[in-house]
């Protein structure tokens, strides 16, 4: 008797049910924050999912997040859109985050980011972050909907040919790199859903996030040279 293949879940709804504190997620956010650094004005967070950033955002700083499918949302505003087509006019945001976006199957990078460079104001700044390491490509790529992972300096050509000037670029989720790599080139070879998003004991939980806490502590100031994924500052030209 052949074993079935697992069926992925839906990780919208992953996102939604463990993203408040799920050592992944809740400590790329903190990573999020540390580059983005302080926020002034108006932020857009496409491909928001749920809008777990957008639960975060500082007091007195309006922010709106888009999303092909808002049925798991936390936070509002969010605006069902494509991220290729944004529904608002230009030059009406100052900061754009776009994470684990340009990679999706279903985003064209060159008119996504053409998107983002229209709706930000001249000098705006724009937060890419990406997985990175195309060799790593496999069934967690799969699960999540991605159809790509970036080479440090492709990011930075694409970033720079839609009209940026890229201020920043760096690795993260870097001390789990040798682990996480291990794990991911070896589910290659067996039937795997893909999906790394479960609840760990609760001790774990903590380690783990833990290890992002520093790396965000050190993201503040500095970069990292290797790392699971890569983190893209960039201003608009004007």
């Amino acid at each position: 008797m052949n074993a079935a293949v697992p069926v992925a879940p839906d990780y919208r709804e992953l996102l939604a049910r463990y993203g408040r504190s799920h050592w992944w997620i809740a400590g790329m956010r903190g990573i999020t924050w540390a580059v983005l650094g302080r926020v002034n004005g108006r932020l857009l967070d496409v491909g928001c999912g749920p809008g777990w950033l957008l639960a975060e955002l500082p007091p007195g700083l309006h922010g709106v997040g888009i999303d092909i499918e808002v049925q798991f949302a936390v936070a509002r505003p969010i605006v069902e859109s494509d991220s290729c087509n944004l529904p608002f006019p230009d030059s009406v945001f100052d900061v754009v985050t776009a994470l684990d976006v340009l990679e999706q199957e279903c985003v064209e990078p060159q008119q996504a980011l053409a998107e983002v460079r229209r709706v930000l104001v001249p000098g705006g700044r724009l937060l890419i972050r990406v997985p990175a390491y195309p060799r790593l490509y496999g069934p967690h790529d799969l699960m999540w909907g991605g159809a790509r992972r970036y080479q440090r300096e492709e990011l930075s050509d694409l970033v720079r040919n839609a009209g940026f000037t890229v201020r920043r670029l760096t690795f993260a989720n870097s001390l789990l790199l040798p682990i996480s790599a291990a794990q991911r080139l070896a589910a290659r070879s067996i039937w795997s859903d893909g999906n790394d998003v479960r609840p760990l004991p609760a001790p774990l939980n903590r380690l783990l996030l833990g290890v992002l806490a520093l790396e965000a502590r050190w993201l503040k100031t500095r970069d990292l040279r290797a790392g699971l994924s890569l983190l893209c500052m960039a201003e608009r030209d004007a």
